[in-house]
């Protein structure tokens, strides 16, 4: 009995022991296979061949690779001019449209064709006038935001002065590389009533104010270009005995800053004046000659026609940041200014002391740019209303270049 336990148990010892290594063993080979499999995905597998699907798609020219972020937003490079817009008929209008993978339906498309809608009806359609003719909410909003990128793109084009001097035939993005002239001053006595009223409105906003720094805000340098500009055309309104006013205009720009502009007019636009940014002449200048362009448009309309249809006419532009004056010259076909000659002027506190030499250089460099501003008015006041004597007057200020 004794012998058949002891048996028993060096049975099962013997079982035990030759099942461990068997159970290890299916441990390793487990093991074994998450180690195989592991490193095996499906996603890594596919990844390399995915990449170059992409890499083959992005170099295709002729099917750029569009993500769906950008469907409907208008292509850089095919931004048309707000002029050009106004003159499309209705299928080019489409045409367009449907270049710009906007993803509307066809049917949409139709109502313009049904409602004989062109470039320039396009331009002034607001949201609610599209769901009146049938767009839904999305669709109608899709086309009302292509419309403002349109207006936007087209503004923002204006103002970069390299687009603007190549109309003109001028290489170039600096005001440097326009063509200077030298605008003839009209000579006032150095105690004007004027002169000496608006030496003394500068000196007391300079007393509340302080002095003008180069990083002042664009409010109190407008008081001091009003101040001046006010004290030009009241001596203009003495000589001439003409009805010379002021308007100003308040100018979004597309950082949504405000710009206030003047225009100077008596019976027709006399000159156009821009508050230009300290750190953005160059927009300013772009700015200044597009309004002049705009202000050439007007007066030809508003003026007969020459006998000889010449239509040749002339306008002045000024823009200013109060401490420093530059003055444009807009011809027919031409465009020259005073880039390289700016003029000057200080605004500090200590030209407020009495026959200081800071007072006196604050009164002759206020007095320098007045006689300009009064010199290129009455000019353009008193010259023959024919485009042949305009075209004489300007020759002469070309001959001196």
């Amino acid at each position: 009995m004794y012998v058949r336990e002891k048996f028993s148990q060096l049975r099962k010892l013997i079982k035990r022991e030759s099942d461990e290594p068997s159970g290890r063993t299916e441990v390793l080979k487990t093991r074994n296979v998450i180690q195989v499999e592991e490193p095996i995905q499906v996603k890594t597998a596919e990844d390399p061949v995915q990449m170059e699907i992409e890499e083959d798609e992005s170099d295709d020219d002729d099917e750029p690779e569009t993500s769906k972020k950008d469907k409907g937003k208008l292509k850089a490079k095919e931004t048309p001019s707000i002029e050009e817009i106004k003159k499309w008929d209705t299928g080019t209008l489409i045409t367009f449209l449907q270049e710009q993978d906007l993803e509307l339906d066809n049917k949409y498309f139709d109502t313009f064709h049904l409602q004989e809608i062109n470039g320039k009806i396009f331009l002034e359609l607001t949201k609610k006038e599209l769901q009146s003719c049938g767009f839904k909410l999305g669709p109608a909003k899709i086309i009302a935001d292509l419309i403002k990128e349109l207006k936007k793109r087209s503004f923002s084009s204006y103002y970069n002065l390299r687009d603007v001097l190549n109309k003109y035939g001028i290489e170039g993005s600096s005001i440097g590389n326009i063509s200077q002239f030298s605008p003839e001053p009209y000579s006032i006595d150095d105690n004007d009533e004027e002169l000496e009223y608006c030496i003394k409105d500068i000196k007391r906003k300079m007393s509340i104010m302080g002095t003008l720094l180069i990083d002042s805000n664009d409010t109190d340098r407008c008081e001091y270009i009003v101040t001046i500009l006010h004290a030009a055309i009241y001596i203009v309104r003495r000589i001439t005995g003409k009805n010379v006013t002021i308007s100003s205009l308040k100018v979004i720009e597309r950082e949504n800053t405000d710009s206030v502009d003047y225009t100077i007019r008596e019976t027709e636009e006399l000159i156009c004046i821009t508050k230009g940014k300290q750190h953005k002449i160059a927009t300013s200048f772009a700015q200044n000659l597009v309004q002049l362009e705009s202000l050439y448009q007007t007066n030809k309309r508003k003026c007969k026609a020459d006998v000889a249809g010449s239509g040749f006419d002339y306008l002045y532009g000024i823009v200013s940041t109060a401490t420093d004056w530059y003055f444009l010259l807009y011809s027919t076909g031409r465009i020259s200014c005073t880039s390289k000659r700016p003029y000057n002027i200080v605004f500090s506190e200590t030209s407020l002391k009495k026959d200081s030499v800071d007072e006196q250089e604050l009164r002759r460099n206020v007095k320098r740019v007045i006689e300009v501003i009064v010199g290129i008015l009455i000019d353009r006041i008193n010259i023959e209303k024919t485009p042949d004597s305009k075209k004489a007057r300007i020759e002469k200020y070309f001959k001196k270049e």
